[in-house]
């Protein structure tokens, strides 16, 4: 009898059933805490001021030696380079590009490449790439700095940078004179946008032929690249400089890169910053514009999809950041005292990382900038994420519970003999059906592989090619036949009782872990999908009165990945034309839904972008498991 008047297992089940009690109030709580963490970061107290780790740059400690010849070669080279373009309107002037840089003392060669594009029924894409290799002088070639330009055609709907051709070119015919150089310098000139530098990487590092994307091969390498900068030059009259670091799949550059680009700016007069919109040094001292500069950085960097050609380095362990001069609004005759002070901040990063002797591996890696020169590191964003994702573990923990202990308003407390005896008969009782709870499991993820393997499939490409249905149609009609079956999975396999209990602790269980692991590799995204999702995950409740029941398959309707995306589409459509009527709102709202979906599988396939592959493999089975639990029998 001693086990049956034991007193700490009345007191368990009293703070247990307390649990289970106030769990939604309890998880709620967890999560406004964790917003409001994210809130408090703009705070001078939760953030740090930017600094070097690495003392080897050794930033703004040389003497500049351009001369006004270089400047002068320029402003030649893009008068040039503009007489050119007009006989190339559709495509990138080859002899000329090749002529200059071999002019220059260059090792030049060109690069092809092809895209199999998966959708257009054997459609092929070809591109040039051209690029030139300074040889160290110093050293054999172990190691190589990227200085890259994407061309743009005339006729491209993009803003013109053709500018940063000629500005790349005279600096090579710069650094051709010296013999201080220990890295060799590549200079790239990339078609098709991040195509051609997707392609370039993977032939350089050696990728796979035969895929989507055949990259070709590369008659010359130089040696292990270290880093690389991209330049987006819009004019030679320059007002700023906008950083752009986001790369695939939210990785950033090393911070003492974008530190050194800074200091270096600020050296030479032009003033540097991320997303900087104007030439007045961004230093607010305000909460509000603190926080919308940190909240602009989480949905750039939530999308996966890199800002500039720099974000496709990343991936191969290269730090890369992308300069886009901004081009001076002036109704005058253009001035370019600013060509100089560009080529110096060029030659500056340039020099300074020649004088690394070891890849970066200092200074951080994660990080959200609130400002130009302050910070947040991994260590202090991370407790955010955690209680809103650890906001579902906790709610796992507290439905387990429910397994064992009810959460009944008795005003009159049970005898001590009569709490324990009642715990270990319903503990013995309980038989969860495991097979019936893993093959809802099984069928569930299931339907999310078919979301990640049928555009992948070239018999479904191939029968929308002959069906003549746009790839955007044919796509988005796929993924809501599946939608469909999803929504009539509860009249085939709905659970009763405690098999379906078991079953909402397995979805919390996936949901909470995967956030987590997703905030770990790309915050951003971990963070924006809390903020949308826990809310509603908190307020389902399966085992519920008529009005709840609805209210939680409303809530189920609203946070479905396609749900989801229409309605942050639709959103960012009133946000950009407002002058639109209703209706036409949410038909423009709709192809782009379409749009943005195609554009996720093309990004998955070539790229490697795991948003798409990651929503289809987890959040559309967690979605789909929910569903079915809100139907029990």
């Amino acid at each position: 009898m001693g086990l049956l008047t034991n007193p700490s297992i009345s007191q368990k089940a009293k703070y247990c059933r307390k649990l289970v009690r106030y769990n939604t109030a309890i998880c709620l709580t967890l999560y406004l805490l964790g917003v409001g963490f994210f809130c408090a970061l703009p705070d001078a107290n939760f953030n740090s001021g930017t600094y070097f780790s690495e003392n080897a740059l050794l930033p703004g400690l040389v003497n500049s030696e351009l001369e006004m010849e270089t400047v002068n070669l320029v402003k030649s080279l893009s008068s040039e380079l503009q007489r050119e373009r007009e006989n190339y309107p559709k495509g990138m002037p080859y002899p000329w590009l090749l002529a200059k840089m071999r002019r220059f003392g260059l090792e030049t060669h060109t690069h092809n490449f092809t895209l199999n594009y998966p959708f257009g029924g054997g459609k092929r894409f070809k591109g040039e790439n051209v690029y030139g290799i300074l040889r160290a002088p110093r050293i054999a070639s172990t190691e190589a700095i990227v200085i890259s330009v994407p061309y743009r055609p005339p006729e491209t709907v993009h803003t013109d940078v053709s500018a940063g051709v000629p500005l790349m070119l005279a600096f090579a015919d710069f650094a051709r004179r010296k013999k201080y150089w220990a890295k060799d310098i590549i200079f790239l000139v990339t078609e098709q946008e991040q195509l051609g530098m997707q392609a370039w990487l993977e032939a350089y590092h050696g990728g796979d032929e035969g895929r989507i994307l055949d990259s070709g091969l590369l008659r010359a390498r130089a040696g292990s690249i270290q880093a690389a900068l991209n330049l987006e030059v819009q004019s030679l009259d320059i007002s700023h400089i906008n950083l752009k670091i986001e790369g695939l799949n939210g990785q950033l550059p090393n911070l003492d890169l974008h530190n050194l680009v800074q200091k270096l700016s600020s050296k030479n007069g032009i003033i540097a910053g991320y997303k900087q919109s104007s030439s007045s040094p961004k230093r607010s001292f305000r909460y509000q514009d603190k926080l919308l500069n940190l909240l602009s950085m989480v949905f750039s960097q939530a999308s996966g999809v890199p800002t500039g050609n720099h974000g496709l380095f990343h991936k191969y362990g290269i730090e890369a950041l992308t300069l886009e001069a901004v081009k001076r609004e002036r109704t005058q005759q253009q001035q370019f005292q600013e060509v100089g002070s560009m080529l110096r901040i060029i030659e500056g990063i340039c020099r300074s990382l020649n004088n690394l002797l070891e890849r970066f591996h200092q200074s951080f890696f994660f990080y959200l900038l609130v400002s130009n020169d302050r910070f947040v590191s991994i260590g202090d964003y991370m407790p955010s994420l955690a209680l809103m994702a650890g906001a579902l573990l906790i709610k796992a923990f507290i439905h387990y519970l429910s397994l064992y202990y009810t959460g009944d308003n008795d005003e009159t407390e049970k005898s001590e003999e009569t709490d324990a005896v009642e715990t270990k008969q319903k503990a013995g009782n309980i038989d969860i059906g495991y097979f019936s709870v893993g093959i809802v499991l099984l069928v569930a993820h299931t339907l999310g592989a078919l979301v990640v393997l049928l555009p992948q499939s070239k018999a479904v490409s191939n029968y929308l090619h002959e069906a003549e249905l746009s790839t955007q149609f044919g796509l988005f009609s796929l993924f809501v036949a599946v939608l469909v079956v999803a929504l009539t999975l509860p009249a085939f396999c709905s659970l009763s009782g405690i098999n379906g209990e078991a079953l909402h602790v397995a979805v919390l269980l996936e949901l909470g872990t995967v956030l987590l692991a997703v905030g770990m590799l790309n915050f951003s995204l971990g963070f924006s999908l809390s903020v949308l999702l826990v809310p509603f995950i908190i307020l389902i409740r399966p085992a519920a009165s008529r009005g709840a029941m609805f209210l939680s398959r409303l809530c189920c309707l609203l946070i479905n990945p396609l749900v989801v995306l229409y309605c942050v589409l639709l959103a960012l459509t009133w946000y950009l034309f407002p002058e639109l009527a209703f209706k036409p709102m949410l038909n423009k709202a709709l192809t782009a839904t379409m749009d943005a979906l195609t554009f996720s599988v093309v990004d998955s396939m070539i790229y490697g972008n795991w948003l798409f592959d990651m929503v289809s493999l987890i959040f559309v089975p967690c979605w789909v498991l929910l569903w079915v639990l809100l139907f029990p029998k």
